[in-house]
């Protein structure tokens, strides 16, 4: 696939940033707004948990605030999922919530999070 002189430039900027050509270079998928949807007003733990990994999944840039804002959900669940998915999209502002993430009272959502960190940190970044 030819990347437009735009997607280029895009991906330059995000590499300069140390990201790696995060979603530049790939097409916005249009179930992500319903998927961040379904994150902040999912009816229950299960919906909101499943729109955490389908964004992880799809490796949402676009995703990341609302997923920062999902490490604080009351139902550990969706802490877990908000805390992988951040981990594979690899952005580097999820760092400092995700060490927050690291006190959590559940066990498991602090191993997400020490995952995700461990994803963040030890991904390659670009200098320019």
């Amino acid at each position: 696939m030819k990347m437009s002189k735009v997607n280029t430039m895009a991906a330059s900027k995000s590499k300069a940033k140390g990201r790696g050509p995060v979603a530049a270079t790939v097409p916005q998928d249009p179930r992500v707004e319903q998927l961040i949807n379904d994150l902040r007003h999912g009816e229950n733990e299960m919906v909101r948990s499943s729109a955490a990994g389908e964004l992880g999944h799809m490796k949402a840039a676009k995703a990341v605030s609302p997923l920062i804002a999902a490490l604080k959900d009351t139902h550990p669940y969706v802490r877990h999922g908000a805390a992988w998915a951040l981990g594979e999209i690899g952005a580097d502002r999820a760092v400092g919530p995700l060490k927050e993430a690291m006190n959590d009272d559940d066990e498991i959502t602090r191993g997400k999070a020490a995952e995700a960190l461990g994803k963040i940190e030890s991904a390659p970044k670009m200098t320019m």
